[in-house]
């Protein structure tokens, strides 16, 4: 199928999931296909789409905004329109109407759909002609919201696997911190995250005078209480809050270990380039995030302090199992979730969603 795609988004902001629709469209577009990136306006994904060289049309809420992106896709002979979370999806809907061009939809999250009617309308099946999910525990949470297996296909979240194992290491960052260990965090700072359990696990460590510093990158609106908790904990020279870091990746690379204890995710792109780039993961036991993992980091209860505590003390001073996981994650990385292995299974979940059901066989 000649794919003509104009990619839909509605957040602004950057993440792990912005990091993966630029990828994906930059890799289309290197392929000779056509791609094209429709976001709202001033956002961060449009100024690195720009940057990047991706064709990039800006929108606003306004009715007169959209009257003129669909009159812009109108130009480009679309063959698909594809959102990339909920807002766009509603978007897609009305393109959908104007241009008379199929809507699926990737989905990220690994939460139910809501039951709601404007819910049930915006993920009907009459309405959206498939779903790519960018894990096993995805699909299966939108199996068990009613969305039909036979209309949804797999395709794993990527990370360039090449490009993170060249991030070099910075002594400086590290130096400024002054511990034998540093025991870092990426996300937003919000109640499914569940940091508070990080800074527990911190707090136990505390108190045998284990030698770490403890960092979290990113900002969001439990910033405030988690810098109260700290304080309390009698952590303040121990566990920092960077807030947003641009290239939260670079960061990732001079940790001695990642800590993830998000109580839900789809699939961590933050896991999955730890695993990339040789850096061990203790992580809560979120389906999406255990799935990423595949047996190769360590695994706790979102609840258990004592037994993050307890990973991340065997994970940095047992060098010996630290060595044997890490290698099996870089490996594991290398052969799931490579950026090529996201791009395919992409383009065949296309395909497949679109065809004729007489040809598409109906296979999930």
């Amino acid at each position: 199928m000649n794919l003509r795609v104009a990619h839909l988004h509605a957040n602004p902001g950057w993440g792990g999931g912005e990091t993966q629709l630029l990828a994906l469209v930059r890799r289309m577009q290197a392929r000779g296909l056509f791609a094209v990136l429709a976001t709202p306006a001033g956002g961060e994904l449009a100024r690195r789409a720009r940057q990047a060289g991706v064709r990039v049309l800006e929108w606003t809420e306004s009715a007169s905004s959209r009257r003129q992106l669909a009159l812009d896709l109108e130009e480009f002979g679309l063959t698909l329109l594809h959102a990339h979370d909920s807002g766009s999806t509603s978007l897609g809907h009305w393109l959908k109407r104007r241009l008379r061009v199929p809507l699926i939809l990737t989905r990220r999250i690994a939460s139910p759909l809501r039951r709601n009617p404007l819910s049930r309308w915006k993920y009907s099946p009459r309405r959206l002609d498939g779903v790519i999910a960018i894990s096993e525990t995805v699909r299966d949470v939108m199996v068990r919201s009613g969305y039909p297996a036979e209309r949804i296909r797999i395709a794993p979240s990527g990370v360039d696997v090449a490009a993170l194992a060249r991030i070099p290491a910075d002594p400086d960052f590290r130096a400024a911190y002054g511990a034998d260990f540093l025991v870092g965090g990426l996300g937003k700072l919000a109640p499914k995250k569940n940091w508070m359990l990080m800074v527990r696990a911190a707090e136990i460590l505390a108190r045998e005078a284990f030698p770490a510093q403890w960092v979290i990158a990113g900002d969001g609106p439990d910033r405030a209480e988690l810098q109260a908790a700290i304080e309390r904990a009698g952590l303040a020279g121990r566990f920092h809050l960077l807030g947003f870091r641009a290239e939260a990746t670079r960061l990732l690379r001079q940790f001695d270990l990642l800590c993830f204890p998000s109580r839900m995710e789809g699939a961590s792109v933050a896991v999955r380039e730890a695993m990339a780039m040789g850096v061990p993961v203790a992580a809560a036991d979120a389906p999406g995030v255990v799935e990423s993992l595949a047996g190769h980091g360590w695994i706790v209860p979102g609840d258990d302090p004592a037994a993050l505590a307890a990973a991340v003390r065997e994970a940095l001073q047992d060098a010996a199992r630290r060595r044997e996981r890490v290698e099996a994650a870089r490996r594991h990385a290398r052969d799931h979730y490579d950026l090529e292995h996201m791009v395919e299974a992409t383009l065949a979940a296309c395909d497949e969603l679109l065809a004729p059901p007489s040809a598409a066989g109906g296979s999930p």
